[in-house]
């Protein structure tokens, strides 16, 4: 069955996932991580993606991307996920796909939802119990916009740029937003534990 087209997003940006294959491991050591985030770059820069977000875990990836064509994204993933695999299978002596075929692209309409999903995958470290503090991670884009840390491949996003006009004020107010508990998620994290 073919899949059905992607949908493009009015605002040009979306968030982009991908997953190891039955969803195994794609990143082991931190030179991993950093292979990836450097193809990421230079194939961002290569076909016009703007990235806002990021947040690489064990076996998956999450970005929060600006893309003014389908197409654009598409070339963008193709390469990045072609030279990782490639690199991925000669690090670990391994033959055969490192990544699920397909990748998930899903439109974001408008600056709000652009916050709550940067809050959400900021915030995958903490429901796998890897960190208890985004900031605390080394992997995502957190601590760009909560503590201002110099990165050198993000934009920062509109959402994030529509908290206030002081940088500072701006970063608090992320950080905050980012850190809140909220009481279904706790529950939802604590059942999906117990098994």
């Amino acid at each position: 069955m073919p899949r059905k087209p992607r949908t493009t997003s009015p605002t040009g940006v979306y968030h982009w996932i991908t997953r190891g294959i039955n969803r195994q491991g794609l990143f082991h050591f931190k030179d991993d991580y950093q292979k990836f985030l450097s193809l990421v770059k230079d194939h961002a820069l290569e076909f016009g993606i703007l990235v806002h977000h990021y947040c690489l875990m064990p076996n998956h990836v999450h970005l929060i991307v600006f893309s003014e064509s389908l197409e654009s994204l598409s070339k963008f993933s193709h390469f990045v996920k072609r030279k990782y695999a490639y690199y991925h299978s000669k690090t670990k002596g391994q033959s055969g796909a490192s990544f699920e075929r397909m990748y998930k692209c899903i439109p974001i309409t408008d600056d709000s939802y652009l916050l709550e999903c940067a809050r959400y995958i900021e915030r995958n470290p903490l429901r796998a119990r890897l960190s208890s503090y985004p900031g605390d991670y080394l992997f995502s884009s957190f601590r760009f916009y909560a503590k201002g840390e110099p990165n050198y491949f993000l934009t920062a996003s509109p959402g994030y740029l529509g908290l206030s006009e002081d940088e500072k004020a701006r970063q608090q107010l992320y950080e905050e937003y980012v850190c809140q508990s909220r009481p279904q998620e706790e529950y939802a994290n604590t059942k999906e534990f117990e098994g």
